[in-house]
């Protein structure tokens, strides 16, 4: 407790020294949890890394996917351990666990856990000139998990039920990494979306061929007829024109979306094709902070708003992404973490779908969540509810 006393005194005389409000603002909300007895100081943060093997895979946007990196986060505070984590497509997560463990823990050591949202802005800040999104978000959201998981265990209340929303049923689509499959096995992957119920399935776009994209997409669209949703996604494999060009052969298909048409950062690229495209644009797993989906939003650049809390920089950073799609009238859906996203899905005003990945984690999960009848329903248990099985994860730990 003196330890707390003394920290919270050396922050008193630095902000006063700077003479920045909000830092201010900040450290007297804190002051009062602690003399109010909220306060949970963070007391100790340990992480793990692994390399997960995958059935070999890929898109046009990030080449060929082999392993899945996984990076497991405990926060210990008040006697609770919040679970979380962050994971990546084969690369960056040495680094990602690297700047969680020599920048972000020292921050955060001896700091107040339930101020989720001043931790989430102090992260930011603190990595700002050598983030602005990227790893450091991945890192920020590994913390930022574990903040909310922690949360839930202190009121005992699952986390939708901290965003004030209540359970319900989203619909489930199945999603494949599947460029490099021949169209045998491309319709062998759609039948097995069929047989687990899922009223949409998404198939990845982006041969060097356009008549080879057209073929395979009318293929899928035959085999599922016309009362499943069927969304194509590039992964960012096109400038803005030629994903023009591409969409517009691909509209007559009845797609349900159109995403990531093109590289995140031609913002007015994606505008363009909003305006000019009979299809909704869907973006949101490559921005990576909540400024960079208020800068789609308010500039009409996107139809449907996916989120992931883990590339997004947080469930903080994703719970607001909802907010401003929310605001605009918009759809949302997610991109893979699977078992958050449904969570945050229940606190959207027009939750359209959430993905079922390729990357499923269910092996390493001591409870995998349940699809019925091509929906899922958010975990009751308090917190995240998602608990790894360390015993399953061991052989891969790095």
């Amino acid at each position: 407790m003196a330890g707390g006393r003394a920290r919270l005194i050396t922050e008193l005389i630095e902000m006063l020294r700077r003479c920045g409000d909000a830092e201010i603002v900040r450290w007297r909300m804190s002051a009062r949890r602690k003399m109010e007895g909220g306060w949970m100081e963070i007391e100790h943060i340990e992480t793990a890394y692994y390399r997960l093997p995958l059935e070999t895979m890929g898109d046009a946007g990030h080449g060929a996917i082999d392993s899945e990196e996984l990076i497991t986060l405990k926060l210990h505070a008040g006697g609770l351990t919040g679970h979380g984590y962050a994971y990546t497509i084969g690369r960056g997560g040495r680094a990602i666990k690297a700047l969680v463990d020599y920048d972000l823990v020292p921050l955060l050591l001896g700091r107040d856990a339930t101020d989720i949202r001043g931790l989430w802005d102090l992260m930011w800040q603190r990595l700002l000139y050598v983030g602005r999104g990227g790893l450091a978000s991945f890192a920020a959201a590994a913390v930022d998990v574990a903040l909310w998981d922690l949360y839930g265990l202190r009121e005992e209340k699952p986390l939708y039920a901290l965003f004030g929303a209540e359970s319900r049923e989203i619909p489930a689509y199945g999603s494949g990494v599947d460029l490099p499959k021949s169209l045998d096995e491309l319709l062998a992957q759609t039948e097995g979306f069929l047989e687990r119920g899922f009223p949409g399935v998404k198939v990845k776009v982006g041969r060097e061929d356009p008549k080879e994209d057209e073929a395979r997409i009318k293929a899928v669209r035959k085999l599922i007829g016309d009362d499943t949703d069927l969304m194509v996604d590039a992964n960012m494999a096109w400038s803005a024109k030629e994903a023009l060009e591409r969409g517009r052969r691909l509209e007559q298909y009845n797609l349900y979306w159109y995403e990531e048409p093109t590289i995140p950062e031609d913002v007015s690229g994606y505008a363009r094709l909003v305006r000019e495209l009979d299809v909704p644009i869907a973006a949101g797993e490559s921005l990576h902070s909540p400024h960079e989906f208020r800068r789609y939003v308010e500039e009409g650049a996107v139809g449907v708003v996916q989120i992931d809390p883990i590339t997004n920089g947080g469930i903080t950073a994703s719970l607001e992404a909802l907010r401003l799609a929310d605001k605009a009238g918009l759809a949302t859906s997610s991109h893979y973490t699977d078992e958050l996203s449904a969570h945050l899905l229940c606190a959207s005003e027009n939750p359209v779908y959430l993905e079922k990945h390729a990357f499923a984690l269910d092996a390493y999960l001591e409870e995998p969540q349940r699809v019925v009848n091509g929906h899922v329903r958010p975990a009751e248990t308090p917190g995240t509810g998602m608990r790894f099985d360390e015993r399953a994860l061991k052989p891969y730990r790095g």
